[in-house]
Order: C-alpha cells, then sequence, then structure tokens
C-alpha cells in the first residue's frame, strides 16, 4: 500500500489517475469506489504533516547552511532557499502528503470497512 501511496495511485486497487489536477483528490476511486474523504475534516492531518515537513526541512537547511558555512554565512541565499522550501515544497508536496496521510490512516488507525467501498448516496 505504501509503495501505491507513493506513486499516488489509489492504495486498494493501484489505479491511476486519483486526482483530477494537481490539488483536487477524486471523491472516489473510478475502479474500486473506495471513498477517499472518510470522515468531515479528514485532510486535516495531511495538512499538518505537510507544513511539519516544509518547516522540518527548512530548520534543518537553517541549521545546516550556518554550520557549514560559519562565520561567513551567506545569509542571502539561505533566505532564497528558506523561502522556497517555506512557499514551494508545502505545494510540491500536497499532493503526496494526502495519498500518505490515507496510507497510514488505512494502515494503523482505520482499517477499510465495508462503508468505505459503498457509494453514498447524493
Amino acid at each position: 500500500m505504501l509503495t501505491r501511496a507513493v506513486r499516488r495511485r489509489c492504495p486498494l486497487c493501484g489505479f491511476k489517475p486519483v486526482f483530477d489536477g494537481w490539488f483536487a483528490l477524486k471523491a472516489r476511486c473510478p475502479s474500486c469506489n473506495f471513498s477517499f474523504e472518510r470522515e468531515e475534516g479528514y485532510w486535516v492531518g495531511a495538512l499538518i504533516a505537510n507544513i511539519a515537513v516544509a518547516e522540518g526541512l527548512f530548520g534543518l537547511l537553517l541549521v545546516l547552511g550556518i554550520a557549514l558555512t560559519y562565520p561567513d554565512t551567506p545569509w542571502t541565499a539561505l533566505t532564497v532557499a528558506g523561502v522556497f522550501v517555506m512557499v514551494g515544497l508545502p505545494i510540491i508536496f500536497y499532493p503526496l502528503s494526502k495519498m500518505l496521510w490515507l496510507w497510514l490512516d488505512l494502515s494503523f488507525i482505520h482499517p477499510i470497512d465495508a462503508d468505505d467501498l459503498r457509494a453514498k448516496d447524493s
């Protein structure tokens, strides 16, 4: 399931594409009918993980940048790199964070049940 999530495929059947664009995850898998949004507010964890990854890499970049270049730290270069990490990385990582959150939830927190595959009435 993890390899399917990393490749942005349905975690159950491996169907691709499950995104309608970079940011728009389909409500259900077109192949197996698995519901991606399992409850109200489901994606908050994915958003938190996305921001945490960006902040962690920013902190690592800052500490390594200062440690490797001290005493002549290139502050302009570190600022540009920091802005890219804090703005660009969450955008780039967004779809992957959703799929990884889904994998984590299915694997360890809420395993799949019959309601996840049943079509919801509108």
